[in-house]
């Protein structure tokens, strides 16, 4: 069977198709006219890492991932990059995530410019990088151990919650039934209006006290209250300077020393005079530790209540003068012929009035 010109072209541009996609399947990485330069890392670990993926310096892609291997223990990860200089003795290589789905590539770090080119073919140093493998590992390590006290504090507490709540819905249902104080503030209308007038009756008193008003308006409109405790205050500060120079008794006495070494002699004199009396020095030391004088007043007070007995009881003259009215008797007409006489004496003479005076005592 013949085959048509149509055909042949189909068929010759099916295969130009499949050769095109093998040649891009095996030749993917080769690059005639770009530089390799190869290196190579050793990791605890590469999860997520296959070959072909990027090799990138700050984000931007400079090579790709050759091959993965085992190597004593380690994972060797050989790659190359297409810029000569770009990997330094200092630089690191981390096993970094594209995204939260799984990309993930090699990444290099700058390293700094005062360190020194590795040669080509040489290992780049290297640092374990926390993947997402990782991460869910530890979190699944470390749910228990995190969860568990939560979890246990919950239920310790789930008891006293629940009564705790009941007691609020016990609360609430005696505030909505208008209970107590605070069921009366939410559902009586009175308290209310009781208060919105007390409202009304403070932001008039605070009118009154804006405008000067009574006693309490006027110490806080009213600056004469401020000028004269101002005043006060300036004549104070005069005060205290005065005396701190010493002018005045009181500024005398703070400042001056006589008044303190005078006391002082004073207390000293006292003092001496104190140890006189307690060794018997002296009358008053001899009053406090003679008992002659006790003995002396005492007999003296016992003579004079004698006396005062014999007295009371008429004994003698001056018992006679307190107790007998016979003396005064006699005074008394003694002093009527005294007048008698004084008046004779006036009508006669002197020696009529001698007689006369002679004749009436005798």
């Amino acid at each position: 069977m013949a085959i048509s010109v149509e055909q042949k072209v189909g068929l010759f541009f099916l295969a130009a198709l499949i050769l095109l996609a093998v040649m891009v399947e095996l030749v993917e990485d080769w690059r005639p006219f770009e530089d390799q330069y190869a290196y190579l890392a050793h990791f605890n670990s590469s999860v997520g890492l296959k070959v072909g993926d990027p090799v990138r310096i700050a984000g931007v892609d400079v090579g790709k991932v050759q091959k993965i291997g085992i190597e004593e223990s380690h994972v060797r990860v050989d790659f190359f990059v297409n810029r000569d200089g770009s990997i330094r003795e200092d630089t690191l290589a981390r096993i970094r995530q594209t995204n939260m789905l799984g990309g993930v590539f090699l990444g290099l770090d700058f390293g700094s410019p005062a360190s020194k080119l590795l040669p080509v073919g040489s290992e780049v140093r290297t640092e374990d990088s926390v993947n997402l493998d990782q991460l869910i590992t530890n979190l699944d390590r470390n749910q228990d151990r995190i969860l568990r006290p939560l979890r246990e504090l919950v239920e310790e507490s789930l008891e006293p919650l629940t009564e705790t709540v009941s007691r609020l819905e016990g609360i609430v249902i005696k505030i909505d039934d208008g209970e107590g104080t605070l069921g009366r503030l939410v559902n009586n209308p009175a308290l209310y209006d009781e208060m919105t007038a007390m409202s009304s009756r403070l932001n008039r008193l605070l009118a009154r006290l804006e405008s000067g008003e009574g006693t309490l308006g006027k110490l806080i409109a009213d600056p004469t209250l401020y000028d004269n405790l101002n005043h006060t205050m300036i004549n104070f500060a005069d005060l205290s300077d005065q005396i701190k120079s010493g002018e005045g008794t009181l500024g005398k006495l703070l400042v001056d020393d006589r008044l303190y070494e005078e006391t002082t002699q004073a207390v000293s004199n006292l003092n001496e005079i104190t140890r006189k009396i307690n060794r018997g020095n002296g009358s008053l030391g001899k009053l406090l530790h003679d008992d002659a004088l006790y003995d002396n007043v005492s007999d003296s007070m016992a003579r004079i209540n004698s006396i005062a007995a014999k007295i009371d009881d008429g004994k003698g003259t001056l018992g006679r003068l307190v107790n007998e009215d016979d003396l005064y008797r006699d005074a008394k007409t003694t002093l009527h012929k005294v007048e008698k006489s004084v008046d004779g004496i006036s009508d006669t003479g002197p020696l009529s009035a001698l007689g006369v005076v002679l004749g009436t005592l005798f």
